[in-house]
């Protein structure tokens, strides 16, 4: 709960702040439309340090500032997305290019076990939770599969594994962690790699078969 609270406590903070020192930057037009993109993306990064400094969740203080950054500056949806698909992308794929080259190093120390646990959790593990959590959506066999399958991946295991084993040092099983972690990452790279353009495809299909009144073809709000 003191994770939570001050997680919030934080995000409120920086994300009104941040929202309204951006807007007056550029209304004063001191801050060109270039450097409003940094700021955007700077906010949840100060939302780790300073999480980090009073024992708040970075997770919760990032999510609550990306809220409430809104609130003073309507544009940071916009402009986080142009970041995002610009350097956004870069930055992505440096880190998968550093966990590459530690993947290699490591190679020989991979077990049966860890491929075994990927194999896992990239099929029971992640798809019968999102199962159970679309019960009572209404949405087809095809939809539950495929948001199942090609769910949150890759990057979002590295940084939640990093998070947990720097928290957690000196854990008893810390290689063995660590192991799965970059099994899974690597078996879902060529998984879902492989398979996206032609499960996309195969999704298109199914859900054009739907009626009109299926879920999948309602205007989300």
């Amino acid at each position: 709960m003191e994770q939570l609270g001050f997680g919030t406590l934080v995000g409120l903070a920086i994300g009104l702040a941040g929202g309204w020192l951006l807007s007056f930057a550029r209304r004063k037009q001191w801050m060109a439309e270039s450097f409003q993109q940094i700021g955007v993306v700077a906010l949840p990064l100060l939302c780790l340090v300073v999480s980090e400094m009073v024992d708040a969740s970075m997770f919760i203080a990032a999510f609550v500032a990306g809220l409430a950054v809104q609130k003073g500056f309507k544009d940071a949806g916009k402009h986080l997305g142009e970041f995002a698909e610009d350097w956004g992308q870069l930055l992505n794929l440096g880190v998968f290019f550093l966990f590459g080259m530690a993947a290699v190093r490591d190679w020989p120390q991979f077990g049966r076990a860890s491929w075994f646990y990927a194999l896992l959790s990239l099929t029971l593990v992640r798809m019968l939770p999102v199962a159970i959590a679309l019960v009572g959506t209404r949405l087809s066999r095809a939809s539950v599969i495929f948001m199942g399958w090609f769910g949150p991946r890759g990057l979002a295991s590295i940084v939640l594994g990093l998070v947990y084993l720097e928290q957690e040092t000196h854990l008893p099983g810390e290689s063995t962690i660590r192991f799965a972690v970059m099994a899974t990452v690597l078996l879902s790279i060529f998984a879902h790699g492989l398979s996206a353009m032609p499960g996309i495809g195969l999704y298109a299909r199914k859900i054009a078969s739907l009626t009109a009144s299926a879920p999948e073809h309602q205007e989300a709000n």
